[in-house]
C-alpha cells in the first residue's frame, strides 16, 4: 500500500493558520473529520496529543507525524498541513516544523499502519522530498510530488 493511497487532495492544508502544535493538529483533524474516517474527532484529537505527550512526533528536517491508533478512527488517515513560518514542535533536532502529516488507524489495522508509517518515514528521510513539498502550491501538487517519490 503507498502513501499516497491514503492522503487526499481535500485532507491538505496548504498554509495552516494555526501557530502552535496543538492547533496544528486541531486544524488538520478538523480537515479530516469531514471525510468519513473520524468517527469521534474529539477522541481522536485527545489520542493524538496523548501519543505526542508521550514523546514529539518532530522527527527532525522541520517534519511532524503526530499519529495515534485509536478507535475513533475507522481504517487509515492521513492529514498534511504546511507551515510557512514553521511550528514548535519539541522536534528531536531543536528545529521548526513546516510539514505535518497526522495519521490515524483503528487498532485493528495495525500492521497496515506501521507499513505506511515506515514508508512514509523513508520518503521524508528524502532532503529531495521534503524541498519539493516544501515549495507545493496546491493539494494536487502534494499528491502528485508523493506519487512521484514513491517511484523512485
Amino acid at each position: 500500500m503507498a502513501v499516497s493511497e491514503y492522503i487526499k487532495e481535500k485532507n491538505c492544508i496548504m498554509n495552516l493558520e494555526s501557530s502552535d502544535k496543538d492547533g496544528s493538529i486541531k486544524e488538520i483533524a478538523n480537515k479530516l473529520s469531514g471525510q468519513g474516517k473520524i468517527k469521534n474527532k474529539e477522541k481522536f484529537i485527545k489520542d493524538v496529543l496523548e501519543r505526542e505527550f508521550l514523546g514529539s512526533t518532530g522527527i527532525g528536517n522541520n517534519v511532524a507525524i503526530p499519529h495515534a491508533r485509536t478507535g475513533a478512527v475507522k481504517g487509515v488517515v492521513i492529514g498534511f498541513g504546511k507551515s510557512i513560518e514553521g511550528i514548535e514542535f519539541k522536534a528531536l533536532d531543536g528545529e521548526k516544523v513546516n510539514l505535518i502529516f497526522l495519521m490515524g488507524t483503528d487498532p485493528a489495522e495495525l500492521n497496515l499502519y506501521l507499513r505506511i508509517l515506515a514508508d512514509l518515514s523513508k520518503l521524508l528521510m528524502n532532503n529531495s522530498f521534503r524541498q519539493a513539498l516544501l515549495l507545493v502550491n496546491t493539494p494536487a501538487e502534494v499528491i502528485e510530488t508523493i506519487k512521484r517519490f514513491e517511484k523512485r
